[in-house]
C-alpha cells in the first residue's frame, strides 16, 4: 500500500531536476522534437486535407467549363490547389506555342507540337509535389533519429548509475535509482517521438503520392484535349457525339 502511495505522489519533475546535465539536455531535446513532430503532423493533416478538397473542386470546375480559355479566366477566383497550378502552367505554355505559330504564319490547321506543353506540365507537377511533401523530411529525420537519441540518453543514465555506485560505495536501489530512471525516461521519450513520426510519415507520404497520381492523370487529360483539338481537327469539325455537352471537350482554348 505504501509503495502505491509513493508512486502516485512521485514528482516526475524530480527526474529532470536531479538528473545530470547531459541527461537533462537529452531529455529536453527529445521533448522539443516530440512537440515539433506533433506540430508538423497537425499542419500536414490540415494542409493535405485542404489541398485535396481544393483540387477536387478545381477538377469539377475543369470538366464543367465550356472551354479552357473560359476556365483560365476564372482562375483568379479559384482557391489555390495543385491542379490549378498545373493547369495554369500548361495553359500558359499552350498560349505561347500558339502565339509563336501565328507569328510564323503557320496555318491554324497545321499539326501542333505539344512537347513544350508536356514539359511545362511536368515541371509544374514536380513543383507541386515538393509542396505536397513539405516538412516530410523532418518527420523522416525524427522517426529515424529519436530512438538513437533516446538510446544515447539510456547509455548516459546507466553510466550515471554506475558512477553513483562508485561514489557511494553501495549498490542499493537508492543509489542507482536516479540514473536508471533517467535512462528509462530517455528511452520512453525517444520512442514517444519516433512512433508518431513513423506512422505520420507513411500516412502523409501515401496521401501526397495519391495527389501526385491525380495530377499525372489530369496532365494526361489536358494533353489529350490539346491533341484531339489541334492535331485531329478543330472541335467544330468533329461529330457532336464525340464531345459531351457542357464540358471542355466541346470547345477548346480560344486563341
Amino acid at each position: 500500500m505504501g509503495d502505491q502511495t509513493n508512486l502516485e505522489t512521485m514528482n516526475w519533475l524530480s527526474i529532470f531536476t536531479n538528473g545530470g546535465p547531459v541527461g537533462v539536455a537529452i531529455l529536453g531535446l527529445l521533448i522539443l522534437l516530440s512537440i515539433a513532430t506533433w506540430a508538423v503532423i497537425f499542419e500536414r493533416w490540415r494542409a493535405l486535407r485542404h489541398l485535396q478538397n481544393m483540387s477536387d473542386d478545381f477538377m469539377q470546375e475543369f470538366w464543367d467549363s465550356k472551354s479552357l480559355s473560359d476556365l483560365n479566366g476564372k482562375l483568379k477566383d479559384l482557391d489555390y490547389s495543385p491542379a490549378r497550378e498545373v493547369f495554369r502552367s500548361g495553359y500558359n505554355e499552350m498560349v505561347r506555342v500558339l502565339q509563336v505559330r501565328e507569328k510564323r504564319g503557320l496555318s491554324s490547321t497545321a499539326p501542333l507540337s505539344i512537347d513544350t506543353v508536356r514539359r511545362a506540365l511536368g515541371k509544374a507537377r514536380q513543383l507541386e509535389e515538393v509542396q505536397l511533401s513539405r516538412n516530410m523530411t523532418f518527420l523522416a529525420v525524427s522517426a529515424s533519429a529519436c530512438p538513437f537519441i533516446g538510446l544515447f540518453g539510456t547509455v548516459v543514465g546507466i553510466i550515471r548509475a554506475f558512477h553513483d555506485i562508485g561514489q557511494t560505495g553501495s549498490s542499493s536501489l537508492a543509489a542507482v535509482a536516479p540514473g536508471i530512471s533517467e535512462a528509462l525516461v530517455a528511452t520512453a521519450l525517444g520512442l514517444a517521438a519516433a512512433i508518431p513520426a513513423v506512422i505520420a510519415f507513411n500516412f502523409f507520404n501515401g496521401k501526397a503520392r495519391q495527389q501526385v497520381l491525380i495530377l499525372e492523370g489530369f496532365s494526361t487529360d489536358f494533353l489529350n484535349i490539346l491533341e484531339r483539338h489541334f492535331n485531329l481537327g478543330r472541335a467544330g469539325d468533329q461529330p457532336a457525339a464525340h464531345a459531351p455537352s457542357g464540358s471542355v471537350l466541346s470547345s477548346i482554348a480560344e486563341a
